[in-house]
């Protein structure tokens, strides 16, 4: 087994994951290469991973090539083979092909993906690939987001697990999230499906409208629909396939994605990586907001709600269960999807204890993944904000949302003590 990494290849360097993930390593000063398709695309991944550390000191331990010149190389080299290339299993599975013929035997080999199934993408290899892979998830952009979920396959050495899970607490000062060999893992299985249910909402509601209404003032850092431009929408879509295809529980319904989504895609409005998305910045630096009818972009109606303004302004000043006691009794079909988002995010986190995270950690694991992987606070902290298991039960089973065993049985930790004030931001 490996005893330490002096030697890291990623593959899919040009990537945002990548091209971050890999930078992260090389500021420990360790050596990295970044490999893509092409030289010119890990020459971008490497542009990406100096901007995140705002220092061109990181390029010392950077090497960027392309497959066919340098990857035998580089793979021969590696303690750990990184692969961060595109969410198609075909792609990933050529790329575990052509690491197995280069790699070392001892070498570890683990996938950013949390979207297709980990089993899957070892199928073919060898006893020895397989007992040395594994995946390390980490969320974007690293630089900020500090989650790391962390789960293996059943050929999977244990110790080689642990050894990574030390290695990226104590080495790249990852909040390390032990979870279970499930589609989405725990993050993305909570997330997406909220996502999804928001990219819903928005063809009644206006992108503009939802993302105010389910906003920094709720919990998140940043609205929901604008978080899934900085992600693309063709991540969301694959992952929301994979949870499609490898899940089913009370809440699968909202899984069903909207037909404008799949358009969006067809039109290159990916978000953030081609500059249309949701949103799209003006050259004069305004946004104007998609019409996910006509799929054209729209001026900003710049919304005014009583019961956001005032909530927004509590949480301002820190009045935070003022500004949720403000949320509950709000009365109009604006305040009746703040509610269900809040409602649904803990039951539906709740009853995934023991899916995606092991029993024994109760809910420990979800809140951590949640408030260092989409700087989200934590279901605990908003089942204890919306006024306890009680109100989000009557609330769900009110609106003909079913509500997890799981949640039902869950025991509420009175005591738990959280930072309100860093996930409560009103701008």
């Amino acid at each position: 087994m490996v005893k330490d990494i002096k030697t890291v290849a990623v593959l899919g360097a040009s990537g945002t994951v990548g091209s971050l993930t890999g930078g992260i390593i090389a500021q420990e000063g360790i050596k990295v290469y970044f490999l893509s398709r092409t030289q010119a695309g890990a020459e971008r991944g490497l542009q990406k991973a100096i901007a995140q550390a705002r220092s061109e000191v990181i390029s010392r331990y950077i090497v960027c090539g392309d497959y066919d010149n340098i990857a035998e190389k580089a793979i021969s080299e590696a303690d750990w083979i990184i692969e961060s290339v595109t969410e198609d299993l075909a792609v990933k599975q050529q790329m575990y092909k052509m690491v197995e013929q280069y790699k070392q035997a001892e070498s570890i080999v683990s996938s950013t993906t949390s979207s297709l199934p980990l089993e899957q993408l070892a199928k073919g290899r060898s006893e020895n690939f397989r007992k040395n892979f594994l995946s390390t998830h980490v969320y974007n952009p690293p630089g900020k987001m500090l989650a790391c979920e962390i789960t293996s396959i059943a050929d999977t050495d244990p110790q080689v697990t642990g050894f990574m899970a030390d290695f990226l607490k104590n080495r790249l000062s990852r909040v390390v999230i032990p979870v279970k060999n499930t589609a989405g893992f725990a993050g993305n299985r909570i997330a997406f499906l909220l996502f999804n249910r928001i990219t819903a909402l928005a063809q009644d509601y206006g992108v503009e409208m939802t993302d105010y209404l389910i906003g920094p003032y709720t919990g998140r850092a940043m609205p929901p629909l604008a978080t899934l431009d900085l992600v693309g929408l063709d991540i969301h879509k694959a992952i929301i396939e994979s949870l499609s295809a490898n899940t089913n529980d009370e809440m699968h319904q909202w899984l069903i994605m909207p037909d404008y989504i799949n358009g969006m895609i067809d039109k290159g409005l990916l978000g953030n990586k081609t500059k249309s998305g949701f949103y799209k910045k003006l050259e004069s630096g305004k946004y104007v907001f998609l019409d996910p009818e006509s799929l054209d972009y729209i001026p900003a109606i710049e919304p005014h709600i009583a019961f956001v303004e005032k909530a927004g302004n509590l949480t301002r000043i820190g009045m935070y269960a003022e500004a949720f006691e403000t949320i509950r009794n709000a009365r109009g079909p604006e305040a009746e999807i703040v509610r269900e988002i809040l409602c649904a995010y803990v039951a539906y986190s709740f009853g995934r204890i023991g899916e995606v995270t092991d029993s024994e950690f109760g809910i420990d694991g979800i809140d951590r993944v949640m408030c260092f992987g989409f700087n989200w606070a934590p279901p605990s902290l908003i089942l204890k904000m919306l006024g306890g298991k009680e109100y989000v039960t009557e609330f769900l089973e009110k609106n003909g949302i079913d509500v997890p065993d799981a949640f039902r049985k869950t025991k509420e930790s009175p005591n738990q003590i959280h930072n309100w004030g860093k996930y409560f931001v009103a701008k």
